[in-house]
């Protein structure tokens, strides 16, 4: 009975023992989908930044709706618009108004004149594209000025450029952690099979034999936290896909993406597990018998 028992108590311990380095395993690659998410939707996440950019031409006040017209007509053939707005003379006139807070034309008179509300595409957003669509409004017919934030966009590409170093940094220190955290918890497991694994050495067993069982327990533990892990990936963006308000943010377009990142997470549940149970078995085969018991 007190075999049995102890048995039992082996048993139980040894599920626990794999129940917790496949939870542990999932929950990292877990966090490394995350950032993945973040990665791909990055660049969409800039370019909506970026977008919101606009020009502001201002038209001559003598304008006709003919001239207007053909000016929208031309502006939206433009690569580099996104969109065109036309604010005429008393629309712009009104909100300087409300603005304000009362009406400044009993004082400078009716001098804010009609203009286009230009959205930049996000491929020109840099200053030298933005100062080369500068001159070339400039250069057209019947506008009169061409107004834009510098500093402003100065700012908005440096942010970027900044967020995407940070970005790429924090992923090198998470697949670092990531691999600790995983070498961690295998380790936890082989050090309580320390004594199976020196007492097939003792048998005459090959190395190549005392690796197999373990390496090929790894790998189904990866597969197995691989697959749990993407599953909470595809749930969450599930979750996201019914949220019209995150289709700024998280790009469904392009599903190939997150193919090849559910791919690199299956990969590396499976490439980190058996590096470590690799490493780990490694130590205590070349391990001494007295410092198995410290």
């Amino acid at each position: 009975m007190a075999a049995i028992q102890i048995e039992k108590i082996a048993k139980h311990r040894l599920a626990s023992s794999v129940l917790s380095t496949i939870i542990s395993v999932t929950l990292v690659l877990f966090i490394v989908g995350l950032l993945g998410i973040v990665l791909i939707n990055a660049k969409r996440i800039a370019d909506n930044v970026r977008e919101n950019i606009g020009f502001e031409v201002m038209l001559m006040p003598d304008i006709t709706e003919g001239q207007v017209s053909y000016i929208q007509q031309t502006l939206e053939k433009k690569p580099y618009v996104k969109s065109v707005k036309y604010v005429s003379k008393e629309q712009a006139t009104q909100e300087t108004i409300d603005l304000l807070g009362h009406d400044f034309r009993d004082i400078v008179g009716d001098v804010i004149p009609p203009s286009f509300q230009l959205k930049i595409n996000a491929n020109y957003t840099t200053m030298d594209s933005l100062q080369m669509i500068e001159k070339e409004l400039n250069l057209m017919e019947n506008i009169s000025d061409v107004c834009y934030q510098k500093s402003y966009i100065n700012n908005v590409n440096d942010n970027i450029h900044k967020i995407g170093i940070v970005l790429l940094v924090i992923c090198g220190l998470l697949l670092i952690i990531s691999f600790a955290l995983i070498n961690n918890t295998i380790r936890l497991y082989i050090y309580a099979k320390r004594f199976t694994i020196k007492s097939m050495l003792l048998v005459g067993a090959k190395r190549r034999t005392i690796y197999r069982p373990f390496i090929t327990n790894s790998i189904v533990q990866g597969i197995i936290a691989s697959v749990l892990a993407i599953a909470l990936m595809v749930f969450i963006l599930y979750m996201a896909y019914n949220r019209p308000s995150l289709e700024a943010i998280i790009d469904f377009s392009q599903p190939m993406y997150y193919a090849v990142l559910f791919g690199v997470m299956f990969a590396l549940g499976i490439l980190l597990n058996w590096l470590s149970t690799l490493f780990a078995v490694r130590k205590y085969i070349k391990m001494k018998i007295d410092k198995l018991y410290a």
